[in-house]
């Protein structure tokens, strides 16, 4: 793969529940370590006026943005934002992929896939995140409900940005969470992958399941929400991951250490591999 063009813009996609009010304390930080950043809602997520779609329709208003912006991007995508710069990240714009404690999927395969496994890796822990699901009557939508939902989310955040961030959180579609992306980028695009080793929503053996996908692998200390925790940090990371960085896959020739990085990451170098196969699925 040869070494894309430095992407000088970023634009950073939401998971499930949220809009791009949960990037905010990022954009500061790229724009001090020289990107454009931008955040944007997905449909009926924040601010926008456009009603809840499935994941085509979350990927294709990212491919409507990426066609706006005309110039080499970063795609970031944190949790079920991973799933939607998957599909939308063969769009000639997209120089690379970060996936930040996201789904990565191979294809074919759905959130709900992701979720399956042959069984509970001895000494872990499932989600926490399952118990707070709440379904609509008709069960066309999902949301998130109960006291839980701070610690499995938000672990590492003091209260005062649980409680703020918390009520911004939207309905998200459960038909999102059912379809497989329609392209699968990470073929094709550098691809990045942040473990955050902390996180209660997505348990860390089952990212690193999912990361074997991605050419490059750094492990950040914070819990599933580092935009909130830790957004100096989780910008340097962003910035690490920059195909044309210097410490990418892409025309790599150090070590894991950044110069953007405020406080290194660790890193690992792992090779691509089919996913394995799972038995079993979540019961919702």
């Amino acid at each position: 793969m040869t070494a894309a063009p430095r992407p000088r813009r970023v634009l950073l996609i939401h998971g499930a529940w949220h809009g791009a009010w949960c990037w905010e304390r990022v954009l500061g930080p790229l724009r001090v370590l020289g990107y454009e950043p931008e955040a944007i809602d997905l449909p009926g997520h924040g601010r926008s006026a456009e009603p809840l779609t499935d994941l085509h329709g979350d990927a294709d208003a990212v491919r409507a943005r990426l066609d706006a912006i005309g110039e080499p991007t970063l795609l970031v995508g944190h949790s079920y934002g991973g799933m939607v710069i998957t599909d939308a990240g063969t769009h000639d714009a997209v120089a690379g992929l970060v996936y930040v404690a996201a789904y990565l999927p191979d294809t074919g395969e759905t959130v709900m896939d992701l979720f399956t496994v042959p069984a509970l890796p001895t000494g872990e822990r499932p989600s926490e995140l399952v118990a707070a699901v709440r379904f609509s009557h008709d069960r066309s939508e999902m949301r998130l409900h109960g006291d839980g939902v701070a610690g499995a989310v938000y672990g590492d955040c003091d209260p005062a940005t649980q409680q703020w961030a918390i009520a911004r959180l939207d309905a998200q579609s459960t038909a999102s969470f059912t379809q497989a992306p329609r392209r699968v980028a990470w073929n094709s695009r550098p691809t990045v992958y942040v473990v955050c080793t902390q996180d209660r929503t997505i348990p860390v053996w089952r990212k690193r399941r999912m990361a074997v996908h991605a050419e490059r692998v750094i492990d950040l200390p914070a819990s599933h929400s580092p935009f909130l925790s830790m957004p100096e940090r989780l910008a340097g990371v962003i910035a690490e991951a920059d195909p044309a960085s210097g410490t990418s896959r892409a025309g790599r020739s150090g070590d894991a250490d950044s110069k953007h990085a405020p406080t290194p990451a660790t890193t690992s170098d792992k090779p691509r591999s089919n996913q394995e196969d799972h038995d079993l699925r979540l019961g919702y």
